[in-house]
C-alpha cells in the first residue's frame, strides 16, 4: 500500500529507521562474536555497504519530506496573508460605507454627485434623442426622393389606368339603366296586382256590411220585444202593489182594535198597583214607630251605664290616693336609709382613696427615679451615636471626594477620547472625501452644481484625471481659476420636470 500523505511517509521512514537501528545493533553483536572468523568478514562488509545505501536512501527521503513541509508552510503563510489582506479590505470598505452613511457632509456630497450623474445621463439622452431625430429626418428625405422619382416613371401607367376606368364606368352606367328598366317593370306588375287585391277587398267589405245590417235589424227586433215584456211586468207589479196596500190597511184596522182592548186591561192593572202601594205605606209607618220605640229604650240603657261608670271611677280615684300616700311614706323611709348608706360608703371610699394615692405617689417617685436613670443612659447612647455618625459622615465625605475626583478623571478621559475620536473621524472623513472626489468628480466636470467642489479638492481631481487617459487633455488649473467654468447646462426642460416631480 503506497503512502498518501507526507505524515504517512514520515511515519514509515521513522519505522524503517528504527528497524535498521535494531538490525544494526544485532549485526554489531554478531560481528563482535564472530570478528575472529575470517569467513564472516566479507559478508559483514557487504552488509555494511547495504546499510550505508539504506541510510543514504533514508536521508534522501527525509530531505524530500522537509522540502514538502517547507513548501506547505509557505503556502499556509501566503493564504493567511491573503485572507488577512481581504479582511482588511472588507473592513476598510465597511468603514468607508459607515462614514458615508453617518457623516452629513459626505452624504450631501454623494447626493450632489448622484445629481451630477443624473444630469450627465439626461444630457446624453437628450443628445441621443437629437441624433435619432436627425437620422429619422434624413431617412424620411431619402424616402421622399425615391417616391418622387417613381412618380414620374408611372405617368403612362396612370393614363392607361384612367382609360380602363372610363370604360368600366360606361359599362357600369349601362348596367344601371338596365336595372332601372327592370325595376320599373316590376313596379307596374306590382301595381296591377294591387288593383286586383283592392277589388277583392271591396267585395269582402260589402259582404261584411250586409251581414252587419242584418244583425243590427235582429237586435232592434229583440229590443222591441224586450221593451214590451218590461211594460207588461211593470203593470203586473203596480197591480200587486195596490193589492198589498189594501191588505196593509186591513191589518192596521185590526191592530187598532187590539190596542183598544189592551188599554182597557191596563186601567185595571193601575188600580191594583195603587192599592198595593197604600198597603205598603201603612206597613212602613208601623215599622218606623217600632224603630223609634227601640231607640228610646237604648238611650235609657246607655244613660244608666254611664252613671255607673262615673261612680266606679270616683271609687277608684279614692283608692289610688290612699295607695299613693302609703307609697310616698315608704319611699321617704327608703331614701333616708339609702342616703345613710351612701355617706358611710363615701367615707370609706375617701379613706381608701387616700391610701391608694399614697401608694401611687411612692410608685411614681420610684418610676421617676428609674426614668431619670434611663434618660441619662439614653443621653450617653445618643452622644455615642452622634460621635459615630460624625465619624461615618467624615468617611463618607472623604469617599465622595475621592469618587468626584475619579469621576472628574473619567470625564477628562472621556472628553479626551471624544476629542481624539472626533479628530480621527474628521481625518477619515477628509480622506474619504478625497477618495470620492478622485473617483467621481473627474467624470462629472461640467455637470455638478456650483459649490460642490472646493479649492482643497483640486489635488484629488488632478489625481483622478491622471488615472483616466480620456481626461488627460483637460486643463484643471485653468478651469479652476476661470470665472466662467466650462460645464454643460445644469438643467434642461426634462430635468426641470423631473425635479419638480
Amino acid at each position: 500500500m503506497e503512502p498518501k500523505t507526507e505524515l504517512q511517509k514520515n511515519a514509515i521512514a521513522e519505522a524503517r529507521r528504527k528497524e535498521l537501528e535494531t538490525y544494526q545493533r544485532a549485526l554489531d553483536i554478531q560481528w563482535l562474536n564472530s570478528r575472529m572468523d575470517d569467513s564472516c568478514i566479507g559478508r559483514h562488509l557487504a552488509r555494511i555497504k547495504q546499510e550505508a545505501e539504506l541510510e543514504k536512501d533514508f536521508q534522501e527521503r527525509t530531505d524530500h519530506a522537509a522540502i514538502v513541509n517547507a513548501k506547505t508552510e509557505k503556502e499556509i503563510a501566503l493564504a493567511t496573508e491573503i485572507a488577512k489582506q481581504s479582511r482588511e479590505e472588507a473592513c476598510e470598505l465597511l468603514r468607508r460605507h459607515y462614514l458615508r452613511e453617518h457623516d452629513p457632509e459626505l452624504r450631501e456630497l454623494i447626493r450632489k454627485l448622484q445629481a451630477g450623474y443624473v444630469c450627465r445621463d439626461q444630457r446624453q439622452q437628450i443628445l441621443h434623442n437629437e441624433y435619432r431625430r436627425l437620422q429619422n429626418k434624413v431617412e424620411e428625405n431619402h424616402a421622399n426622393r425615391i417616391l418622387s422619382d417613381a412618380l414620374y416613371s408611372d405617368l403612362e401607367a396612370k393614363e392607361k389606368e384612367d382609360k380602363e376606368m372610363m370604360e368600366r364606368k360606361l359599362q357600369y352606367c349601362k348596367e344601371l339603366q338596365q336595372q332601372l328598366v327592370n325595376k320599373q317593370r316590376e313596379k307596374q306588375c306590382q301595381f296591377e296586382d294591387t288593383l286586383i287585391e283592392k277589388k277583392m277587398l271591396e267585395d269582402v267589405m260589402r259582404t261584411i256590411a250586409d251581414e252587419d245590417q242584418r244583425e243590427l235589424q235582429q237586435k232592434r227586433e229583440q229590443t222591441e220585444k224586450l221593451r214590451k215584456e218590461v211594460e207588461t211586468f211593470k203593470q203586473a207589479r203596480e197591480a200587486w202593489k195596490q193589492k198589498q196596500k189594501e191588505l196593509l190597511v186591513q191589518e192596521e184596522r185590526r191592530i187598532e182594535q187590539q190596542g183598544k182592548a189592551a188599554s182597557d186591561r191596563s186601567q185595571a192593572i193601575v188600580a191594583e198597583r195603587e192599592r198595593k202601594l197604600q198597603l205598603k205605606e201603612k206597613l212602613n209607618e208601623k215599622v218606623v214607630a217600632k224603630i223609634l220605640i227601640e231607640e228610646e229604650s237604648r238611650r235609657e240603657r246607655e244613660e244608666v251605664i254611664r252613671m255607673l261608670q262615673e261612680q266606679e271611677y270616683l271609687e277608684k280615684g279614692i283608692q289610688e290616693d290612699i295607695a299613693e300616700r302609703d307609697k310616698t311614706e315608704s319611699t321617704k323611709k327608703q331614701t333616708k336609709e339609702v342616703l345613710t348608706q351612701q355617706m358611710e360608703t363615701k367615707q370609706r371610699l375617701e379613706k381608701e382613696q387616700k391610701e391608694r394615692e399614697a401608694n401611687y405617689r411612692k410608685l411614681m417617685e420610684s418610676q421617676i427615679s428609674s426614668t431619670e436613670q434611663k434618660e441619662k443612659e439614653d443621653q450617653l447612647k445618643q452622644k455615642e451615636k452622634k460621635r459615630q455618625y460624625c465619624l461615618e459622615l467624615q468617611q463618607q465625605i472623604e469617599e465622595n471626594a475621592r469618587r468626584r475626583m475619579k469621576e472628574n478623571e473619567l470625564e477628562e478621559n472621556r472628553a479626551k477620547h471624544v476629542f481624539d475620536y472626533n479628530k480621527d473621524w474628521s481625518t477619515e472623513v477628509t480622506e474619504e472625501r478625497k477618495k470620492i472626489v478622485e473617483e467621481h468628480a473627474p467624470h462629472l466636470l461640467g455637470y455638478l452644481q456650483p459649490g460642490v467642489l472646493g479649492q482643497q479638492d483640486l489635488p484629488a481631481i488632478k489625481s483622478g484625471v491622471q488615472k483616466d487617459p480620456r481626461l488627460a487633455q483637460l486643463d484643471i488649473e485653468s478651469m479652476a481659476v476661470s470665472k466662467k467654468p466650462l460645464r454643460f447646462p445644469k438643467c434642461n426642460p426634462q430635468c426641470k420636470v423631473l425635479k419638480h416631480y
